[in-house]
């Protein structure tokens, strides 16, 4: 059986149909069999890029042994890709919630504040958080483009673990998202820093859903090579649709100003 192509374009569900199958050593007529229906529909199906019902969806993913994350982005790539409001709209709505007071008391506190929205385009930051993320605005303000930049790679340890971590989060969300101009503008300009490229080919299908982190992700303050543990929790912001909000929590004695 001929080897899979890498996935490395923008998340497809015909593309990781294909993955799966060659990844599990099956040929479309043994796929075909374990779902219960003909092998030449899933011809069809790949060739004409067309979508199958949920019946046969849900027998297709059954055939693969999917994990729950991987089974969840395939669910998402069957289905139409999500619309999102532009960047600048969701600021515009979140300024007008009055987060900033929020923003400022979590400052004196100690505590880092972020609201993104799913593309994790940073709409509103405290000044603790923008301490921690030099040249964001050289990223546009994005955290996704940030972290394969030069002064992630300076600011964080252990990039690399870190930086494979970005990417199951990013691949699901391209996948909700897939079909936005912006999105396919992320993943391009993503695809043109130097390491970025290998790291997505070589997670293909791995996938994680903003799930508590295991460990923190360790940061050097500025001013300092000392990494400090940061805790992250990122959640739905229920006032407004389509943003995130991030906390961190960690020892600011460092850098307070």
């Amino acid at each position: 059986m001929l080897k899979a192509p890498p996935l490395d374009a923008m998340p497809d569900f015909h593309d990781s149909l294909e993955w799966l199958r060659h990844h599990h050593h099956l040929s479309r007529e043994s796929t075909a069999q374990q779902a219960g229906f003909s092998s030449s529909y899933l011809h069809r199906l790949i060739r004409n890029r067309t979508y199958p019902g949920l019946r046969v969806f849900t027998k297709l993913a059954a055939s693969f042994d999917l994990d729950p994350a991987q089974r969840r982005h395939l669910h998402e790539l069957w289905q139409p890709s999500l619309e999102l409001p532009p960047a600048q709209e969701l600021r515009q709505r979140l300024t007008g919630l009055g987060i900033q007071t929020h923003l400022d008391h979590l400052d004196t506190r100690k505590v880092l504040a972020v609201y993104l929205d799913p593309l994790r385009t940073v709409l509103h930051g405290n000044r603790t958080f923008h301490r921690m993320v030099p040249g964001l605005p050289e990223a546009d303000n994005n955290y996704f483009q940030w972290m394969f930049s030069p002064a992630a790679r300076d600011r964080i340890h252990n990039w690399d673990n870190e930086a494979r971590y970005t990417v199951t989060i990013l691949r699901g969300t391209l996948g909700r998202y897939r079909d936005l101009p912006r999105a396919r503008t992320l993943f391009r300009k993503l695809r043109t820093t130097p390491e970025f490229p290998r790291i997505w080919e070589s997670t293909p299908m791995q996938v994680t859903y903003d799930l508590p982190r295991p460990t923190p992700i360790h940061i050097r303050p500025p001013g300092t090579d000392q990494p400090l543990p940061l805790s992250l929790e990122i959640s739905d912001y229920p006032d407004c649709p389509d943003v995130l909000l991030a906390y961190g929590l960690y020892d600011t004695s460092a850098i307070a100003r």
